[in-house]
């Protein structure tokens, strides 16, 4: 079985409480936005695991702000 990309990181933006993430959904072809630190309290059932899991591989590169206004492939 293969594993296909769902989720591709578009841009970051830094917000008054945290870090903004703007994510393209293969899966479901829409763009998603929330607040980072928001989405690393909540608990993974309700975030998704799948994008948990994505977010987490990326954690460095969004904390340091690399996918800033870039819209980088991820």
């Amino acid at each position: 079985m293969t594993n296909l990309i769902r989720y591709k990181m578009l841009s970051t933006e830094q917000v008054t409480e945290g870090r903004r993430i703007h994510v393209f959904d293969m899966q479901h072809q829409q763009k998603l936005s929330f607040n980072y630190e928001l989405l690393k309290r909540t608990p993974k059932d309700y975030a998704g695991e799948e994008l948990t899991e994505f977010l987490q591989k990326r954690e460095l590169k969004i904390d340091n702000g690399f996918y800033d206004n870039r819209g980088h492939a991820s």
